[in-house]
């Protein structure tokens, strides 16, 4: 079966989707071996496979492959998160493929990338049947309206997509169709943006309601969120020369207008703080637990959804971002992946509570912390960290329900992981603000984002103080890893300011047993090509017009 034909029927057949816990988008029968004659006739054909569009995010399987890893069900957070100055590798990672992010190696065989490609242009593909076939029916009122509001929210997840191949590989082949020749070969990075990636944000931003009319999905301000990303990404990259050493002009960012670019940043982002609703939520930790998703709605503009629903279909709990310890006691992780000696340290230790929910030591152990209650539902508590470098500090960012209280599998997450927040929102409208001369407003907004953090006994103006740099730039990426860490940010905002390489050689090589301990294989496997990952080798075999044009080194 060639690759165009697989895509369409991927497109075609159905997963058991996952359904969510408060949110309905995916919360539809499966669809499963309907004949395309028989379907799209229905609203509620629509229905079913944008949901299906959905499902791709986080999805473990496609029919009869596991993809897991390639996802944000766990490979995807490791691809952005690890291998950077927040997180390394313990001591015995690195045997999945999806670990070798952590130390840099990985290579055009890695079964996460492969998965990856595999999955996205899945869901790619999934939009693109979707957008067709909603020009073959006529539909009036109501219908009408939400058919159109389908369309967009499939023109978004395709932008959405496309960005995530943008920034892992640079230029790939650009699919538009239902029947895409299995031959396309690579486009430019300006192509991508200019062409698919912007003019369909821009179209969903004008195209969605303010809230989406099925609980979960996209809106006109995820949309815009993401174009204000999109304007900062392409800004900072043009600035910082980024790609310019590796001479790879499909990955090139020649073309961009830094200055227009920053504009649009900042008028769009200016829309989204002034006009959406979102909020910074009064309690932190309550982003991050399996129970607490009200106060993730008052502030994720999107989520991969998850689920406390018996049918689902979950993430495996043990390997995301959280205490470690055994899952059948605590719901800990495998605790893979262990922060910096020089992340820890970023946090003013007695100033600042998010330290103590991003950075704890395990479960278990002396002396035993009790259970806490959140929202009536019961949580085991990881001993806290002392907030310096040690060799049991874990990255703590996601909590599970105590085990005995869990509906589903215990080996199950159903927690919904941010995608975009209202935090990020703002300090991407103060990196605009900054580029467009408006320095002072631009350091106000790291104010806004750290209220909430500050310690009882403690003030903002303290906090503001300890934290305080004098080079800008400096300042807000530290205050983006702070608030952000952990939640696939940090890769895309090393790359993009250039400072990948030097944030990597500041890390200290520690003794065996500390959290540093794999730093100095990080270190000496990365090189600055590697800010592009390997086309998958498979892809490489299907399509002759790709080969000759892998990304430089690999």
């Amino acid at each position: 079966m060639n690759k165009a034909l697989k895509f369409i029927l991927l497109s075609i057949i159905a997963l058991a989707f996952n359904s969510c816990g408060k949110s309905d988008f995916l919360d539809k029968p499966p669809l499963s071996f309907t004949s395309p004659p028989n379907f799209y006739k229905q609203l509620s054909d629509f229905e079913i496979a944008l949901s299906g569009c959905y499902q791709i995010i986080n999805a473990r399987e496609l029919p009869g492959d596991d993809v897991s890893e390639g996802t944000y069900n766990t490979g995807l957070q490791y691809m952005l998160s690890v291998g950077t100055d927040e997180l390394g590798l313990n001591s015995a990672g690195g045997g999945l493929d999806a670990e070798k992010f952590a130390v840099a190696q990985q290579t055009s065989t890695n079964t996460a990338i492969g998965d990856f490609w595999k999955a996205y242009y899945a869901g790619i593909m999934r939009c693109n049947v979707l957008i067709e076939k909603s020009k073959e029916v006529s539909f009036d009122g109501q219908s009408k309206i939400r058919l159109d509001e389908i369309i967009a929210e499939a023109r978004f997840l395709r932008a959405f997509y496309y960005y995530h191949f943008a920034i892992l590989f640079g230029g790939v082949p650009l699919v538009t169709t239902s029947s895409p020749d299995p031959l396309a070969p690579r486009v430019s990075l300006k192509t991508l943006y200019s062409e698919l990636i912007i003019p369909d944000l821009q179209f969903c931003y004008q195209a969605l309601p303010h809230r989406a009319t099925v609980s979960g999905g996209a809106n006109k301000w995820t949309a815009a969120g993401y174009l204000g990303v999109v304007y900062n990404y392409l800004a900072s990259c043009k600035r910082n020369n980024v790609n310019g050493v590796l001479n790879f002009e499909l990955n090139s960012f020649s073309w961009v207008d830094e200055q227009q670019m920053s504009d649009n940043a900042k008028t769009i982002l200016k829309e989204v703080v002034d006009n959406s609703a979102y909020k910074l939520t009064a309690n932190y930790d309550y982003l991050f637990r399996e129970t607490t998703k009200a106060a993730q709605y008052e502030e994720c503009l999107f989520l991969a959804e998850a689920s406390n629903q018996l049918t689902a279909t979950y993430p495996s709990l043990v390997k995301l971002f959280a205490p470690g310890g055994d899952v059948n006691s605590f719901g800990g992780t495998w605790w893979t992946h262990r922060p910096t000696n020089e992340f820890v340290l970023k946090y003013g230790k007695d100033l600042d509570k998010r330290l103590a929910h991003n950075i704890t030591l395990p479960y278990g152990g002396t002396p035993a912390i009790p259970d806490i209650t959140v929202n009536g539902v019961p949580y085991c508590e990881p001993r806290p960290s002392t907030g310096v470098a040690h060799w049991q500090n874990n990255a703590s960012k996601y909590r599970h329900v105590k085990p005995s209280a869990k509906t589903i599998p215990l080996w199950a997450s159903g927690i919904s992981i941010p995608l975009l927040r209202y935090a990020d929102i703002i300090l991407q409208y103060s990196e605009a603000l900054y580029f467009t001369g408006n320095e002072p407003a631009a350091r106000l907004l790291f104010s806004d984002v750290r209220t909430r953090n500050v310690k009882t006994g403690k003030t903002l103006a303290e906090l503001n103080t300890y934290y305080y740099k004098a080079d800008f730039i400096t300042e807000l990426l530290d205050e983006r890893s702070r608030e952000l860490c952990f939640e696939s940010k940090r890769r895309i905002d090393l790359i993009r300011f250039g400072k990948m390489t030097s944030a990597l050689n500041s890390l200290s090589h520690a003794a065996p047993l500390n959290s540093n301990y794999r730093v100095q294989e990080l270190k000496a496997n990365w090189k600055e090509y590697k800010i592009w990952f390997p086309l998958p080798q498979r892809e490489l075999d299907l399509n002759v017009n790709l080969r000759g044009h892998q990304n430089p080194s690999y």
